[in-house]
């Protein structure tokens, strides 16, 4: 890893801007870690036009149209296409040869993000996504052995060089049926994302749409696919294309609310399982496949996920009304509410 002095570094603020969230964590106080710790770095500020940007000191605010969001059959809003929209245009608005994407609920303590690694020498079969890696974070790229999400790439904070970060970014926005069947997985055995529609999460989506603009096409029935060959390639990009850091070290002041379940925090890759991954051999990954099926279908009820996951079918499919209830209470007694998002 390489640090990237700061005069040469852009940061992108995207999203909305939690003026009001809380005295230590709104855009004021992100700002004002981005001015301490990397003093010289161009600020990018890309948020909608009904927020108010009054007072806010950046070299560059974009006031965009809100491309909305989808609606699933659980209540759940998803702004995949927000995220899309926000990141993008201030990326396509930056000036510098790297680029840091941040969100106005985050702090920056130091420069630990700001790094760049080298590339590995792929072989013929592997895939080329970047021309450097970019730099993640493990908050929260999913280890398929705890929950089996691939392509699960985190979309908090990144770091990179600024071609890199359009490559990933510059897709087009998606439509209703790119995430969303039409009716809900009621199937308990494998899933671990409960009553809904959505055959990809989120950060699902952006991870397979910018692969797609690379001409690799992969499709999901449902986001606890695992293939063998699936689950080759995404390990074989997440090692070859990302230099991922754990996310205590890499300078990051990340909200209470992301950090608040130790469950969901104890399902994430470490950085050195990643730097690891190339050990693996045909009989290594047979192996490991055949362990996260068993955990994926025979010892499912061993994983705190699933039984929220067959509550939230049963409860729903018993009552919606009684369900949304029932899980806006739980997440307000977790303090996993996300500001902001409609989430019920």
């Amino acid at each position: 890893m390489k640090p990237v002095a700061p005069e040469n570094i852009s940061v992108v603020i995207q999203g909305p801007l939690y003026r009001d969230l809380s005295p230590e964590r709104n855009i004021f106080t992100c700002i004002a870690s981005i001015r301490k710790c990397l003093p010289a770095a161009e600020i990018v500020v890309s948020t909608w036009r009904h927020e108010d940007t009054a007072g806010i000191e950046a070299d560059q605010i974009i006031a965009l149209d809100d491309p909305g969001y989808f609606v699933d059959v659980s209540g759940n809003q998803i702004n995949t296409n927000r995220m899309l929209h926000s990141t993008l245009s201030g990326i396509q608005a930056t000036t510098r040869r790297y680029v840091m994407k941040l969100r106005a609920d985050h702090n920056l303590t130091s420069t630990a993000l700001a790094v760049i690694g080298e590339s590995e020498d792929a072989t013929p079969e592997e895939p080329k996504l970047f021309e450097t890696p970019i730099t993640v974070t493990t908050l929260y790229i999913r280890d398929p052995k705890q929950v089996p999400m691939l392509f699960h790439l985190s979309d908090l904070v990144q770091f990179g060089k600024r071609e890199d970060m359009l490559k990933l970014w510059n897709q087009p926005l998606l439509k209703e049926a790119d995430t969303l069947k039409d009716r809900p997985f009621r199937n308990p055995f494998g899933n671990f994302t409960g009553y809904s529609a959505v055959y990809k999460v989120p950060e699902q989506c952006v991870m397979l749409g910018a692969m797609r603009m690379q001409g690799i096409d992969i499709h999901l029935e449902h986001p606890c696919q695992v293939r063998m060959s699936d689950l080759k390639l995404w390990e074989s990009i997440l090692r070859c294309h990302f230099r991922v850091l754990d996310y205590r070290e890499a300078g990051v002041d990340f909200p209470e609310r992301l950090l608040s379940s130790a469950y969901a925090l104890s399902t994430l890759y470490k950085a050195s399982d990643i730097e690891r991954l190339y050990c693996l051999g045909p009989m290594g990954y047979r192996l490991k496949l055949a362990r996260i099926w068993f955990n994926q279908y025979f010892f499912s009820c061993l994983r705190p996920a699933w039984w929220v996951s067959l509550a939230s079918i049963i409860l729903f499919s018993a009552s919606p009304t009684l369900a949304k209830t029932m899980r806006s209470r739980w997440r307000k007694r977790r303090k996993v509410v996300h500001p902001d998002s409609n989430r019920i």
